[in-house]
């Protein structure tokens, strides 16, 4: 169940990310990519320094599976701060994006109200 729930996780950042990337400038979309990197990155950590704490004689699957669980969470956690970070940052270009899509929208309603 544990390593079922970790893959879970793994999954969520994945699609977080993706979701993240699609609604993102497209200059932007591949910094969506970093994030699911510095996930990755944070979770491998975990593991390493995890597998060394449960390296013990008396070591199970269970432990293992563990620090799976929590490795995943971490790179997780790491993925959304990392895609909000990436949010904020760009939030002045989906501002002006927002502007310049309804900019003709808006203009051609005035030439039509000014003929009339």
């Amino acid at each position: 169940m544990k390593t079922t729930l970790a893959l879970s996780l793994v999954g969520i950042g994945a699609v977080a990310t993706g979701a993240l990337g699609i609604v993102l400038p497209a200059g932007e979309r591949i910094a969506a990519g970093l994030a699911l990197v510095v996930g990755a990155g944070i979770g491998v950590v975990a593991l390493a320094i995890g597998t060394q704490v449960v390296n013990a004689p008396d070591d199970s699957p269970e432990a293992y599976a563990t620090v799976f669980l929590v490795a995943a969470a971490l790179g997780l956690v790491g993925t959304i701060v990392s895609l909000a970070l990436l949010w904020r940052r760009t939030a002045g270009q989906r501002g002006a994006r927002a502007r310049d899509d309804g900019e003709p929208e808006r203009a051609a309603r005035t030439s039509a109200a000014g003929e009339g």
